[in-house]
């Protein structure tokens, strides 16, 4: 990613995660979501929102309540300098489960020797 994108998708990152916080968003499925990371793409067109949920057995449901907000999301981010607000993805940050099941094979595998 160029400085450019990388700032933007920091910028939108920051402008997103302040939505949820103190009881802005009033849709329950948003209750405890947090935006972890933002990705876009080179053209500016398409960002990628990466979240995650206190509650990790529902990220399909929160997944549904941020689609359902996209529209009030990309009106917060009108205040960017930019020609086109771009599109939102959501997807669910996984890299903890992850992180935890590599680390889990470590450990078995520590045991074994």
């Amino acid at each position: 990613m160029s400085l450019r994108t990388e700032r933007m998708a920091d910028e939108i990152r920051d402008i997103l995660a302040a939505n949820f916080q103190g009881g802005r968003m009033n849709d329950p499925r948003l209750e405890f979501v947090t935006i972890t990371a933002v990705k876009i793409s080179p053209d500016l067109q398409v960002a990628t929102v990466y979240f995650r949920t206190y509650d990790s057995s529902k990220p399909e449901r929160a997944k549904k309540g941020l689609e359902s907000a996209t529209g009030y999301l990309r009106k917060q981010l009108k205040v960017l300098d930019i020609r086109r607000v771009p599109e939102l993805r959501f997807v669910y940050d996984s890299t903890l489960e992850s992180a935890e099941r590599i680390e889990g094979i470590l450990h078995k595998i520590a045991e074994e020797d």
